[in-house]
């Protein structure tokens, strides 16, 4: 630890034992970086020494700063990461973090013309519900309109943000509104970005939570950025 953050080792035992309490606000900084300390805990580190006095974020500034923390574990997962599966399976674990309160998160991965493979990363008791639904939805389907459906070619840039309001087909339309907008199904909102690599991999990630749910712009963004960072790593 001492050596990570950038200061001795007899310095870090008597930060950690509590003989002293004088320290740098950069020193702090660089063991909460070191530590990944999420917004929450980086605030009561601060405010466990003396003479920082009581720190209290606003919520847009906890967002920001868990959002360098979600940047930054799923950078260092991805180039770990040895297949395109893997990949994306850890990235949608990430997301999972970003939306934490949502009942299905997954991603969704082209095999060819109206040929999807879905896994899901999250499943609260949706998941099952959801497939059947999609499965009876694509039944007369042509493998255009299925592209559509999934959000391909609207959504075929990485880090391109999509909802169901992209479809243009009327097909694709009614069949959305009529099966995943019956509130007897209660299947919920959805949130879509686009993942694609130089190497012809087009895939994507999924959120749903039942019922009405808006998603911030802070939720969007970091989506967007996991989805970009995905696609370069698999190019």
């Amino acid at each position: 630890m001492a050596e990570a953050v950038g200061i001795s080792r007899v310095w870090y035992a008597m930060l950690e034992s509590g003989a002293t309490d004088r320290t740098s606000s950069k020193v702090l900084e660089r063991i909460a970086t070191v530590l990944m300390l999420d917004p929450s805990e980086r605030a009561q580190l601060f405010q466990s020494l003396p003479g920082f006095g009581r720190i209290e974020l606003r919520p847009d500034a906890k967002e920001v700063l868990e959002g360098y923390a979600v940047v930054r574990s799923a950078t260092k997962r991805l180039w770990t990461a040895t297949t395109e599966v893997e990949a994306l399976e850890k990235v949608g674990e990430e997301i999972s973090r970003i939306v934490d309160d949502a009942d299905l998160v997954y991603y969704t991965r082209r095999l060819g013309e109206g040929a999807w493979d879905w896994q899901y990363v999250l499943d609260r008791g949706l998941g099952k519900r959801n497939r059947e639904a999609f499965d009876m939805v694509i039944l007369g389907m042509t493998p255009a309109e299925i592209d559509e459906f999934v959000f391909y070619p609207s959504v075929s840039g990485p880090g391109d943000v999509g909802t169901p309001q992209l479809y243009t087909s009327s097909a694709v339309r009614a069949a959305y509104l009529d099966t995943f907008c019956d509130p007897k199904l209660d299947l919920g909102s959805l949130l879509h970005v686009g993942v694609r690599s130089r190497h012809g991999l087009i895939a994507g990630f999924s959120v749903k939570h039942r019922g009405r749910h808006v998603y911030s712009e802070e939720q969007r963004a970091l989506m967007a950025t996991l989805a970009e960072l995905t696609s370069m790593a698999l190019s």
